[in-house]
């Protein structure tokens, strides 16, 4: 392996990773296997499949579908590892992995807080480098919440249900810190759609680095004909599922980019959500992500994309004259605009008759009144086209563009 081609390092706390790409916590860091491969693949760290203390209180073997139409990934069972087993998998893989940083990545499920100490310490004793806490998932008790008939008081509280609530998010925190001086992430939810003030609790009660999420709990497409029977395959009932995969990516973004306005410049942001090629990456971290978590890519396609991304995005800083991953962050921060804020210009959509093949598309468009088709072609009266540009989307042969008419 061509360790030049991987060296681009970032920072969280004191530990430095190699590159700012790390396979995040699910079904392709369960494994010691896995974790070697993500390793020799280049990978700048890795965080283990959640683990749960005490045993999960739902833990099936995994029900998943990928719909490429849609670039969606959906999942509702899922197996969790608990404190025994995922204790095991950090140990084993800080013997095998020499170079990629390994951070555990865990919940506790009582109302205590003693458990999440004793986590932090045995997953330290362990070897693990980096301390992920779990304020996220939303497969568990989140699940149960929305779905759910019987009392929220009645049902032990993780994952999401405990993320959006700053007060426990805190405590949680503060009580780690009393034990460990391994770095913490805080994994926070964006249910709730308090993400970025959760996140700037976090970061003051100790947090190193805060850390967005990959997906979202919904409902995945339902088959109306026969809508009693699932998607999923060997499952008898309907439920949520955990949502990830690209289509998810405007929303990741938009979680890292509130962040970074709430927390200011110096806190670690490590964005996921969507992540399917260098380009996406490079948009998280103009958004103001410092390292980026891949997980559904993984899934789909295993760990060995990683040089083909990395090759593009040195070649990329290269012609755009970074260093360091830091010149690329928060690039879009001062550029995304509020609407009171948007210069709007005056413009109009014209037809280029040799490519129109008249086939009346643009026609059709609902909100639009301007567009009229004649025998040679579609043509746009310039008084009543208010710019929107929809026709131009639709056209099957790219025979419209928009003229500009800003005064100059």
């Amino acid at each position: 392996m061509n360790d030049d081609l991987y060296y681009l390092p970032v920072k969280i706390g004191n530990v430095e990773l190699k590159n700012p790409f790390m396979v995040a916590s699910g079904p392709t860091t369960k494994r010691v296997d896995q974790l070697e491969l993500a390793e020799k693949c280049g990978w700048g760290a890795a965080v283990i499949k959640q683990t749960f203390n005490p045993v999960p209180y739902i833990n099936y073997q995994p029900r998943y579908r990928w719909l490429k139409k849609e670039k969606l990934h959906t999942f509702t069972a899922e197996f969790r590892l608990d404190m025994e087993s995922g204790l095991r998998l950090v140990e084993e893989a800080r013997k095998k992995c020499r170079e990629m940083i390994i951070i555990a990545n865990y919940s506790y499920v009582q109302a205590d807080l003693d458990g999440w100490q004793d986590a932090a310490r045995r997953f330290e004793a362990a070897g693990a480098q980096i301390l992920e806490l779990n304020f996220c998932c939303p497969n568990m008790s989140f699940n149960v919440d929305v779905s759910a008939k019987a009392p929220k008081e009645n049902r032990p509280s993780s994952g999401a249900s405990m993320g959006q609530d700053e007060t426990s998010v805190r405590l949680v925190l503060e009580k780690t810190r009393e034990v460990t001086q391994l770095p913490l992430i805080a994994k926070i939810t964006p249910e709730g759609g308090r993400i970025a003030d959760v996140s700037k609790v976090a970061l003051g009660a100790g947090a190193a680095a805060v850390c967005s999420v990959a997906n979202r709990l919904g409902i995945p497409p339902i088959d109306i004909w026969n809508y009693k029977k699932p998607i999923y395959n060997l499952q008898g009932e309907n439920t949520m599922g955990c949502l990830s995969g690209p289509w998810i990516k405007p929303l990741a973004l938009r979680d890292v980019f509130e962040i970074r306005k709430m927390v200011g410049p110096s806190p670690h942001i490590i964005g996921t959500g969507g992540i399917a090629s260098m380009e996406d990456a490079v948009e998280m971290i103009m958004c103001g992500a410092d390292s980026v978590g891949i997980c559904t890519e993984t899934m789909i396609h295993g760990f060995g994309f990683l040089e083909k991304w990395m090759k593009s995005l040195k070649n990329y800083m290269q012609k755009m004259g970074f260093q360091a991953v830091r010149d690329i962050r928060d690039l879009l921060i001062q550029e995304i605009k509020s609407a009171a804020e948007l210069t709007v210009w005056a413009g109009v959509a014209q037809v280029d008759p040799e490519k129109c093949s008249s086939c009346g598309m643009c026609v059709e468009i609902g909100h639009c009144n301007a567009i009229i088709l004649t025998d040679a072609s579609a043509e746009i009266n310039p008084q009543l086209c208010q710019g929107c540009s929809t026709c131009l989307d639709i056209c099957p042969k790219k025979a419209i563009q928009m003229v500009d008419q800003k005064i100059k």
